[in-house]
Order: structure tokens, then C-alpha cells, then sequence
């Protein structure tokens, strides 16, 4: 796996092993002017060497990586519309217009992505989302995380993820001034906006990044989880990874109407259409409807890993192309 550059003291590809996966992170002691460079290209094919190889790429910035094996066979895995996203390089829309041209399969994480796609690609496949069940079912036998503690004695609103420009900021402050006896958490970095723009309440916590492995731990302490996404062009191509993983620790999900949450789980998430509205149905959220978190596990659990694996590896067999399944995993 070739990662794109960071800075570093001096120039340098450092190679290493983890979980039987070879990576590969470019260092660069000027800032890099590309994702992929003549040096990262031969350190790529010094390590794959004779052996078969196929390209799968998960940004079009590395689209020259299918010019470095011309006969390998292309995957373009589109997880997310980059080009939108703030700060996005303005050489990704053209590169992804070549990359689609040259791909021989193309997989999208959303209906939003397939619909962006399908006319501009001969073999393009819908995959939205998965979870991994197990893990985040673990929320509903885990104790509460020890530093939800300090917030006991009302509810607790919680978002887990990147803050980012996706975040309807104001639809934050708002919550928690409409509910001063419950706490707003935030979990998760701080990416690509100024902390200074964060709205700061006395029942708003910011408890930042944390492992994979907390996560139960912390939704298990929570009432409602929050999808509170702003309705713009960064965010009309998503398809939420979060809204599973709620499901399946049981939570109760009151999310704006970004396009895949309506079309895959508006009977399931409460879904509104503006602020006041999303504040609204996180009071009916906060009541339990037993019926609707039975349908939202079901929805989780028909969304495994392992199953989207299964069927990826049936579509790459059908257009002939080759890999080996040492185990499952995420994308």
C-alpha cells in the first residue's frame, strides 16, 4: 500500500509490515508536489517485483501509478466525493474523469457515488457502508466509558467522528442551548477548520481523538447519537460509515436528511430537514422506540464486512481479475 507524502527531514521511503500489509510512506523534505513521484514508483515496483499485480486505488491523485503497471488491471474504490471536500486539490476532478476512463471496475461507497459515477464508467458496483457488528454490539453489554462520569446526571448527545467542515456548526450550539440539562459530546479530531470556530457551551465536550477500541465504551454512556451534517456540496455525496455503527451499539440516530441517510435508513434514523426540526426529534429520540432499534440492529447486521468482501470478490472475479483473499476486512 502506497500512502501519500509527509514531511520529513530528509527524503525517504519508509517500508513497513503491518497485519500482513506492506506499506509504503513516502517522506519528503520539500513539500511534494504530487501524491506519487518517480522515487515512490521505484519503491513500489522494486517490492512487488515479478509477482502479479493489480492497481487498486482509493484517490485519483495516484493515478499514475496505473501508467507504472500499464498491464496491471484497475480498481478505482471511490469512498468519498474529494473533490468537494474543503481544500481538495483542483487537479482531482480531472484525474478522476481519467481514472474512471481507465478503471476496469469501479466500486462506490453510497448511492449518492454510484449515481455520480455510473454514466461516466463501464463497470461500476454500489457498496455502501458496513460495520463491524460484533465490536460495536459490544456496546450494549460494555460499561460506560469512565470519562462520560463527569457528565452523569442528564443526557448525554453524542457525535463520534471527524469534525470537519461537514458539520453544521451552529446546529451544534444550537442543541445544546435547547437542552442545558444534557451534555453534547464531540468525539473525534479536529480536521481542515479553526478550533476557534467550535462552539463553546458549558454542556458542549470536546473529548477528541480517540482508539478504535473505546468506542463502545463511549457510545454505550450515550442517549441519542448525532449526525448533525451540514446540507451542502460537502456533504451530498456521503454515506455516513457512523450511521451502522450507531445501529449497532444500539443507539437511537437523529441525523440531517443528507441523500444516503434518507434513501437507506429514513425508517429507521430520525431524519430532519432543518435545525429546529433535528432538535425536535431528538426528544423523540431520547424516548425509546424498541421497534425501531430492533429494525436498526437488523439493518446492521445485514451489512457485515465479511458479506461486502464476499460479493467484491465475485464482481472482480467477473471482470477476471485475480486476488487473493488471505482474510476479511475493511476497505
Amino acid at each position: 500500500m502506497l500512502e501519500e507524502p509527509m514531511a520529513g527531514d530528509q527524503d525517504d521511503d519508509v517500508v513497513r509490515s503491518h497485519d500482513g500489509v506492506t506499506i509504503v510512506t513516502p517522506h519528503r523534505s520539500a513539500p511534494a508536489a504530487d501524491a506519487v513521484d518517480d522515487a515512490s514508483i521505484a519503491t513500489v515496483r522494486r517490492l512487488v517485483g515479478g509477482r502479479h499485480a493489480v492497481v487498486w486505488l482509493y484517490t485519483p491523485m495516484m493515478v499514475a501509478l496505473t501508467e507504472a503497471f500499464p498491464s496491471a488491471p484497475v480498481v478505482y474504490d471511490k469512498m468519498d466525493e474529494l473533490a468537494k471536500f474543503a481544500l481538495a486539490d483542483p487537479r482531482l476532478a480531472g484525474r478522476e474523469d481519467e481514472l474512471l476512463r481507465r478503471a476496469d471496475v469501479v466500486f462506490t461507497g453510497g448511492r449518492s457515488l454510484y449515481r455520480s459515477v455510473a454514466g461516466r464508467t463501464q463497470n461500476a458496483h454500489l457498496y455502501s457502508s458496513g460495520v463491524d457488528v460484533a465490536h460495536f454490539s459490544s456496546a450494549l453489554v460494555t460499561p460506560a466509558h469512565p470519562e462520560l462520569a463527569q457528565f452523569a446526571g442528564g443526557p448525554i448527545f453524542a457525535y463520534v467522528g471527524v469534525i470537519d467542515e461537514r458539520l453544521d456548526l451552529e446546529l451544534i450550539d444550537g442543541l445544546a442551548a435547547a437542552y442545558p440539562e444534557a451534555t453534547v459530546v464531540m468525539i473525534g479530531p479536529v480536521v481542515k477548520i479553526d478550533e476557534s470556530a467550535l462552539p463553546r457551551r458549558a454542556n458542549i465536550a470536546y473529548l477528541g481523538k480517540r482508539d478504535y477500541d473505546e468506542l463502545p465504551s463511549l457510545l454505550a454512556g450515550v442517549n441519542v447519537a448525532l449526525m448533525p451534517f451540514a446540507l451542502n456540496d460537502h456533504t451530498q455525496h456521503i454515506s455516513p460509515t457512523k450511521t451502522l455503527e450507531y445501529f449497532a451499539a444500539g443507539r437511537p440516530v437523529v441525523s440531517t436528511a443528507v441523500p444516503d441517510v434518507v434513501g437507506d435508513h429514513r425508517d429507521v434514523a430520525y431524519v430532519a430537514h432543518d435545525r429546529a426540526e433535528f432538535i425536535a426529534m431528538v426528544e423523540r429520540a431520547r424516548h425509546r422506540d424498541p421497534a425501531r432499534l430492533r429494525r436498526a440492529a437488523d439493518s446492521a447486521a445485514r451489512a457485515t464486512w465479511d458479506a461486502i468482501v464476499t460479493a467484491i470478490c465475485g464482481d472482480l472475479a467477473a471482470a477476471g481479475i485475480s486476488v487473493h483473499r488471505a482474510r476479511a476486512g475493511v476497505r
